[in-house]
């Protein structure tokens, strides 16, 4: 294994926001000058970060969907995640060139690596900002939705990730959804607090007490750019 590949996308993830320390950081900056894989990566980390901050600000807000259909709304909200995927996808694929092959873009004969991207664009990960409950409940009816709209045979992963004002959704002690969110776990629906914006609230004096299946692994950019990175469509409410 080559000594790039020890470095995990989390770290690379902290590097890009200043969370690493100063010696980590001098040698992530010394590897990096040594080698143009990582400095790749690096790169298509930074411009990843980029085109998601720019998807926060431009994806509209869907209105309340219509229980067991999709509305126009959110038919044009996915066609918008699409097309934010596909310039994701033309800049990854600008960085790290020759690392994939043509069987692995839907379309053409099915093959197995056309099977696996087929399914990445049939996962979604659900990105809440607004504390408004209409809202909060909007993202909780648009994950069961989701799931119950899969095609037999082919289940289909949904994440939710909260930051912002939307963490409300998963703090035990403000949220209105605890059973709902409880029901949608035992589905393998899976939730993300953002551990940035917990941290924001703790220095504000804030105890941050979250229901028990919110994950706090991630912040909600690094949790949606992995996610972008592995085929899912993105959808912001």
């Amino acid at each position: 294994m080559n000594k790039d590949d020890k470095i995990s996308e989390e770290q690379l993830n902290a590097f890009l926001d200043g969370e690493l320390e100063s010696e980590e950081r001098s040698c992530l900056f010394n590897e990096a000058e040594l080698s143009d894989d990582l400095d790749q990566r690096l790169c298509q980390q930074r411009k990843l970060k980029e085109l998601v901050k720019h998807a926060y600000r431009d994806v509209p807000q869907p209105n309340r969907l219509l229980s067991g259909r999709r509305t126009r709304t959110g038919l044009v909200g996915l066609a918008m995640a699409a097309c934010l995927l596909l310039v994701v996808g033309f800049t990854t694929g600008m960085f790290m060139r020759g690392h994939l092959e043509p069987a692995q873009y839907p379309g053409g004969n099915a093959t197995a690596g056309n099977t696996q991207a087929v399914t990445a664009m049939e996962n979604y990960i659900l990105h809440v900002i607004s504390g408004e409950p209409e809202q909060m409940g909007l993202a909780l009816q648009k994950a069961e939705e989701l799931l119950s709209t899969a095609e037999p045979g082919y289940p289909r992963q949904v994440e939710v990730v909260a930051n912002e004002q939307g963490l409300d959704l998963l703090r035990s002690d403000v949220t209105p959804f605890s059973k709902e969110i409880r029901a949608l776990a035992n589905e393998n629906v899976i939730f993300y607090a953002c551990s940035k914006a917990i941290q924001r609230l703790e220095e504000k004096g804030v105890e941050v007490q979250l229901v028990p299946e919110a994950i706090t692994r991630y912040s909600a950019l690094d949790r949606v750019v992995i996610r972008m990175k592995d085929g899912w469509q993105y959808i912001k409410i």
